[in-house]
């Protein structure tokens, strides 16, 4: 039967690695085909695939092979356009094409001669020109042929491999670490990644500003020049100064408006079609249920303290009194004006949001820490996140003086919006889309805020600098520090409700466990990520945990180590001769196993090193507990920590089996199917098979066998 699976299976596979190939193909040519490549993000695509090279599902020699080939393909073609049809181009402007466009490649052109065309490959918007530049200057083929190759080679390299790299560094991270400490490293890389953002953005955010003004001054510019265009403005001259007012940035009507609006009309869509995937029960609403999950196996007691602190800035009293102090501050700073944009956007936005409520009427998680009386979709939360603290940063941004400043001020609010809405994940009242519908919301009357803010500003009705009275400035100030009190205040008695009903320890089986773990959430193991894997191997009733690892001692099973930094550099080392070397963990039933053990074994030359993790499930087979587990088989490892997994996982459970069947340790068994036979793949690459059959086990001849096997009995 194996077999045949094989045969049936296989030419899939095959048949999807090869548009994986192809893809990287089409990739590389396109991204260096001439304009088109200035557009296309072809290097992010290729680090993606070379990343799924890591996991095993594309081979990494042959997708270098295939994005060198179309980039060599694509730099052909570009030569050849340059060669053809260059110097005619660039005379009369076709594609909106100048000598001036050409400035910054034929300069690198000339300073390094024929290596430009290897150089040129490692630089953005220049490698995408390179090729047609030396057609169109005359370079000889053979000349050209040899460095494209090279650089494509290279670039070939630098991406794929890059993606591969990253791959595996990443699959070895997710293997070793604890949800918990994933999750700390992602706000720490999180965090500095925002901070080093801002730090480019302090520094270099205004000359960057320049280019982009100075680059839409130079497209304006070329399409004024282009005569097709000119030809057009001349037949429709209405239509041309509508869409001149449109860009104009002399006045708010013009260019700022329209940024306005378009960005309303994006985020408008952006929720439309989480409405639609919400009402539909598109996979967004699986993801939901997912990351549910995920999050759950997150909560401590550290993550949900501050996760109470946080969500407090979000509560309608708080944003209530905040909003009230927050009209106050702007009457003092003589903002007269302000407060209508501040309360159009802030309560606009409740308003919006309890409607939505109300019409969706979507049930809470069933995880929910908090007690909330209202619907889930959209989450208020995420709404006032955005409408009122991202108004309140607006108006402190735009009453700033130094560029710095107003940096700082942006992310700040952007870290605070963020925070808030990730609070109300992380306490299970909420879930994923819901949060993200109500950013959206938010963001809608925020920009409605914003524009009738502007609006009144070009009308000389707001002045961001009015200057004010001592005693209001004081009294602005005072204002601030007793709302800041009170939201400590506040946030310091929320504490979380006692559960109403404490959840059960145990339940009595009453149907074969083969019925009962045959569902799709319980028949498999979890990755990190919650990515179905391998099928469980045995199920086994013992008195408990305790008396489950002793039998495995006396089985001749070894207790695996911590995975501690001393053990992971002993693991390094000794590689398969550390027989009780810590095991990556695996999740099933969005919990981590319970117990892990392994037993070194030896086939013919090699060494092998059987493992095996178990869970422990709240079911009860008469008198004992019944726990699951998985079997795996070791027979390497790679860079050094990384061990490479035998694909029969059926042999290893049988291995597992066998190897309770001791002199003086009874062991009664049956096998029942639980899969179809299937081949899946593990995180960390390479594949297993299985003929998805599940071994009952009753160690200790209790005569629970007929509990575990139903009426059939024994089958082997």
């Amino acid at each position: 039967m194996i077999e045949r699976l094989f045969a049936s299976i296989l030419p899939s596979i095959e048949h999807f690695h090869l548009l994986g190939y192809w893809l990287a193909f089409f990739t590389a040519l396109l991204e260096t085909a001439f304009v088109v490549g200035l557009l296309l993000p072809g290097s992010t695509l290729l680090l993606m695939l070379g990343a799924l090279s890591a996991s095993g599902h594309l081979d990494f020699v042959d997708l270098l092979w295939f994005a060198v080939a179309g980039a060599v393909l694509g730099d052909n073609f570009n030569y050849w356009l340059g060669q053809r049809y260059g110097n005619r181009w660039v005379r009369d402007g076709v594609w909106f094409l100048t000598p001036d466009h050409f400035g910054k490649a034929r300069s690198f052109f000339d300073r390094h001669g024929a290596k430009s065309v290897f150089l040129a490959r490692f630089i953005p918007s220049v490698k995408e020109v390179a090729p047609f530049v030396a057609g169109t200057v005359g370079m000889q083929r053979h000349t050209f042929m040899l460095w494209n190759v090279l650089g494509a080679i290279g670039w070939g390299l630098q991406w794929v491999g890059g993606g591969y790299l990253f791959g595996q560094s990443l699959n070895l991270a997710q293997a070793w670490m604890s949800r918990a400490g994933m999750a700390l490293v992602v706000v720490l890389l999180v965090w500095m990644l925002l901070w080093l953002l801002q730090r480019f953005v302090v520094r270099h955010g205004g000359a960057v500003l320049q280019v982009a003004v100075s680059l839409g001054r130079s497209i304006k510019a070329g399409l004024g020049r282009n005569r097709y265009l000119r030809r057009l403005a001349r037949r429709h001259p209405d239509g041309v100064r509508f869409l001149a007012e449109r860009v104009d940035r002399a006045h708010f009507k013009g260019l700022p408006l329209t940024l306005l609006m378009l960005a309303f009309a994006f985020a408008l869509a952006l929720f439309a079609g989480v409405v639609e995937d919400v009402v539909t029960s598109d996979p967004i609403v699986a993801l939901d249920h997912a990351a549910a999950q995920l999050i759950a196996a997150f909560r401590t007691p550290a993550v949900v303290s501050p996760a109470l602190w946080i969500t407090s800035l979000g509560e309608p009293a708080v944003v209530g009194a905040l909003l009230a102090v927050a009209c106050l501050v702007l009457w003092l700073a003589n903002l007269n004006y302000a407060i209508a944009a501040l309360l159009l956007s802030s309560l606009g936005a409740s308003a919006f949001s309890a409607l939505a409520k109300m019409a969706f009427r979507r049930p809470r998680p069933v995880e929910a820490l908090l007690l909330e009386s209202s619907w889930s979709f959209p989450s208020g939360h995420a709404t006032a996140a955005v409408a009122f603290y991202g108004f309140l940063g607006y108006l402190l941004i735009r009453s700033s003086a130094t560029w710095k400043t107003q940096v700082k001020l942006f992310f700040a609010t952007g870290v605070l919006v963020v925070l808030i809405g990730l609070s109300r994940i992380v306490l299970g009242v909420h879930y994923l889309s819901d949060v993200w519908a109500g950013y959206l919301i938010g963001t809608l009357w925020l920009i409605v805020g914003i524009s009738l803010s502007e609006f009144l500003a070009a009308g000389g009705r707001i002045n961001w600098h009015a200057p004010s009275e001592p005693w209001r400035r004081t009294a602005a100030r005072g204002l601030a520090v007793v709302a800041a009190v009170g939201c400590v205040t506040y946030a310091s008695a929320r504490r979380l409700p006692a559960p109403a009903h404490p959840t059960a320890l145990s339940v009595d089986l009453d149907r074969p466990v083969d019925e009962l773990l045959r569902s799709a959430t319980l028949s498999r193991t979890l990755t990190l990520l919650g990515r179905p894997e391998q099928a469980l191997s045995f199920a086994i009733v013992e008195a408990n945990a305790d008396a489950l690892a002793a039998r495995l001692r006396r089985a001749g099973w070894l207790a695996a180590d911590k995975a501690d930094a001393q053990n992971m550099l002993r693991l390094a080392r000794q590689g398969l001769d550390y027989v009780t070397a810590p095991l990556a963990p695996a999740f099933w039933n969005d919990q981590m196993n319970d117990l892990a053990f392994e037993r070194p074994l030896q086939e013919a030359e090699k060494k092998v090193v059987a493992t095996v993790r178990i869970w422990t499930t709240p079911y009860r087979v008469g008198q004992d507990r019944l726990f699951v587990g998985v079997v795996r088989e070791y027979d390497g490892t790679r860079w050094g920590v990384l061990h490479t997994i035998s694909p029969d996982v059926d042999a290893a459970a049988e291995g597992f089996v066998e190897s309770l069947k001791r002199p003086g340790q009874p062991v009664d068994a049956c096998r029942r199917p639980l899969l179809a036979p299937m081949i899946g793949s593990y995180l960390m690459g390479g594949h297993f098979f299985t003929r998805g059959q599940l071994w009952l086990l009753d160690p200790g001849d209790r005569g629970d066998l007929s509990l575990l096997c139903g009426q059939q009995g024994p089958s082997q």
